[in-house]
């Protein structure tokens, strides 16, 4: 993968070699500008070629600083990884589960096409990586599982629905199309895939009779 040239620190603070990091104040600013820094050299380099001294530089700060509150890489871009999702998350309550849904997947598309998320992707056969990515699966599944409870509450779909498996169902076929690279999904993609979804999904399946002898 090209490498784009390293981008120049922004705000960069002061290099500081003080012990842990505490909660507020400059010691926050410090931890915002670290995992800013690493997911800036995430979506440019990849997770391979990423390193933590690339990313005290451009965060200003000293490395030491950086690895004493993350001795690895992997904490530091589960970290840095944890933050971005909390960022671009979008958690819709329109009163519809339908448009709930719609919302949801064009943002996740929407995410899916950023440079990072690129990068991201195009690593997944890095072991690294994959445990990574187990690791944040649960935070996501939630997002997408307490919209789905919620429809169901409001009587939108049968109460013998596994949210959880509604969205995988859900998020798959762009997860095909955003990691293939040739058909990307485009909003009507999106709309498409949640009506045929929540269509087979409120089919109440009844339960086979047994043959009569």
């Amino acid at each position: 993968m090209a490498m784009a040239p390293r981008p120049k620190a922004k705000n960069a603070l002061r290099a500081v070699s003080t012990g842990g990091v505490r909660a507020g104040g400059r010691s926050a600013r410090i931890v915002a500008e670290v995992l800013r820094a690493t997911a800036e050299e995430l979506a440019r380099v990849g997770y391979a070629a990423l390193r933590m001294e690339e990313v005290a530089q451009i965060a200003g700060v000293n490395k030491t600083t950086v690895y004493r509150r993350w001795p690895t890489k992997m904490q530091l871009v589960v970290e840095a990884m944890r933050r971005e999702s909390d960022r671009r998350t979008v958690a819709p309550d329109t009163g519809s589960l339908r448009d709930d849904l719609r919302i949801m997947m064009r943002s996740f598309v929407e995410n899916g096409r950023t440079p990072l998320a690129r990068a991201w992707l195009s690593e997944v056969s890095n072991s690294e990586v994959r445990t990574i990515m187990r690791g944040s699966r649960r935070q996501f599944e939630s997002q997408w599982v307490a919209v789905i409870a919620r429809g169901m509450a409001r009587g939108e779909l049968p109460a013998h629905t596994s949210p959880l498996f509604l969205s995988e169902v859900l998020v798959s076929p762009v997860v095909v199309r955003l990691v293939s690279g040739e058909e990307l999904p485009t909003d009507d993609f999106c709309d498409a895939v949640v009506d045929l979804v929540l269509a087979g999904a409120a089919v109440r399946v009844r339960p086979r009779r047994r043959a009569e002898n």
